[in-house]
């Protein structure tokens, strides 16, 4: 479950209060190569190599020669940072989320930074998480309160005011500041960041595929429902885990993830026997994912640098259409999928039929493939058991459902090796 995931009236309200997100990078993703043209304005850029980083400054950093472009604090330093040049996405922006790949050895950490730039102000620096793949020395969170007359930050995302100061922001810039002990240094791999002018009102026309011949990966499947109770102190399991759960299935199709030995360590379950655990690879990353803020583990871009921890290359991106999430598909990549719907609904549009449950104010999908005709093949989370786990959903529903709960909010999870 991911936060309230009512954007269209979150982004009403703006002005006073705050919620969910943002995202892609259109002249060299697979969907731009396949002529595809995004619904609205939508950008992704990353800083993650040497010649990325020189662009910046830094203080007290240096090359962690463990990695092309990776940087680590000064050694006799217990912090240093880096912080980007402004980035000017071709339209602006009214929706930010930040992505990070940055190694945290037990006892060091990391806090990310935003600032944005309207034609008139600079935005105050807003943190976008303050993270860490354990909670040895700090409790990874995100910081509540952060608005000025520029905008606000909801848990991971930045959304503008209903009248930003100085207009829409042109460009934006990001800032990493590294903390580490004298023994233990953490390594920033890549920084990076999603923005977009999202609509106010849905696209209500379906895409249609680029091929007509299915497509499915073989994702292996995990079910939310068997961890009904587990660890009570991050948020018990069950419905509150389709992000790990998700983010889990993907780690599983890539062959990594935590070890046997990670899942013997985990801490003593207050409710449940370790003995009688059912899946130890979804409770750590329940557990490493948990932000202790928003008090749950649907914090998108910990996620996808809790995947980015055992090497991957991992971001939150946005697809205006099941059409540009086709590409990597079709390339073997599985994409995450955020959204939400209500069966119950006198409205159709809400109805996300064939599920396993009624509704949800806020769910996690893996988009594993399309059938002949374009429908989705999901691995959802949100069923009885594993083999529950795969569901067939109609193109037209899940891409409106898609797109009306999250503008196309995606976690895209993969090797280095694949590009784009």
């Amino acid at each position: 479950m991911h936060r309230n995931p009512v954007r269209r009236a979150l982004k009403t309200a703006a002005a006073v209060a705050g919620t969910c997100l943002v995202l892609t990078m259109v002249p060299t993703t697979p969907a731009a190569a396949a002529g595809t043209q995004p619904a609205f304005p939508n950008d992704f850029h990353a800083w993650t190599t040497y010649s990325d980083f020189l662009r910046g400054s830094g203080d007290h950093v240096l090359p962690a020669f463990s990695g092309d472009g990776a940087l680590t604090v000064f050694p006799g330093q217990t912090e240093g940072d880096w912080t980007s040049p402004w980035y000017s996405p071709k339209s602006g922006f009214n929706e930010l989320v930040a992505s990070w790949q940055i190694d945290t050895p037990p006892g060091t950490w990391a806090e990310i930074g935003m600032q944005a730039r309207t034609s008139t102000t600079d935005s105050e620096w807003y943190v976008m998480g303050d993270w860490a793949f354990d909670t040895s020395t700090i409790t990874r969170h995100s910081v509540d309160g952060q608005k000025d007359s520029v905008g606000l930050i909801s848990t991971d995302t930045f959304f503008t005011r209903s009248v930003p100061a100085g207009g829409n922001p042109k460009s934006y810039r990001l800032k990493v500041t590294l903390h580490g002990t004298r023994t233990a240094r953490p390594v920033l791999r890549q920084v990076a960041a999603v923005a977009a002018v999202t609509p106010d009102t849905t696209p209500t026309v379906t895409s249609q595929p680029i091929r007509d011949t299915a497509v499915e990966l073989k994702v292996p499947s995990h079910s939310q429902e068997l961890h009904h109770g587990e660890y009570p102190s991050y948020d018990g399991g069950g419905e509150a885990w389709c992000s790990p759960t998700s983010t889990s299935m993907v780690l599983s199709y890539w062959h990594t993830g935590p070890t046997s030995k990670d899942v013997a360590s985990l801490p003593a379950d207050p409710v449940f026997d370790a003995n009688k655990r059912v899946d130890g690879m979804v409770d750590w990353a329940a557990i490493h994912t948990f932000d202790s803020v928003y008090d749950g583990a649907g914090n998108w871009p910990f996620n996808t640098a809790y995947a980015s921890s055992y090497g991957l290359d991992g971001s939150v991106r946005i697809f205006t259409s099941l059409r540009e999430a086709e590409p990597w598909l079709r390339r073997g990549v599985p994409i995450v999928v955020s959204l939400h719907w209500n069966n119950a609904s006198a409205d159709p549009r809400d109805h996300l039929d064939g599920s396993s449950i009624t509704s949800t104010d806020g769910h996690l999908i893996t988009l594993v493939g399309l059938t002949a005709s374009g429908d989705a093949i999901v691995n959802d989370p949100a069923s009885p058991t594993d083999a529950a786990v795969r569901h067939v959903y109609q193109r037209s529903q899940l891409e409106y459902r898609w797109l009306d709960s999250t503008s196309g909010v995606g976690y895209l999870i993969k090797p280095n090796s694949i590009r784009g």
